[in-house]
């Protein structure tokens, strides 16, 4: 039978939450790098669709992770 888990500290839930809110940003952010950069690398033209799509996830990406830190504990 396995052991039941020791509850987590305050700090280790704080980190937790805080990796969390750093990947929701990271992922946001490569969603407008990869709409942004990817054609005018490629030498095409920004998609309007494609860059609309991406600042929408951005955005929704930007929510979830003040969501996340607004649960931190003092």
């Amino acid at each position: 039978m396995a052991k039941p888990r020791k509850p987590q500290s305050k700090a280790a839930r704080n980190e937790r939450r805080k990796a969390l809110a750093a990947t929701f940003n990271a992922i946001g952010v490569a969603f407008l790098v990869a709409a942004v950069l990817q054609p005018v690398a490629l030498g095409r033209a920004l998609s309007v669709e494609a860059f609309a799509i991406a600042l929408i996830a951005f955005i929704a990406f930007q929510f979830a992770l003040h969501y996340v830190l607004e649960r931190l504990e003092d």
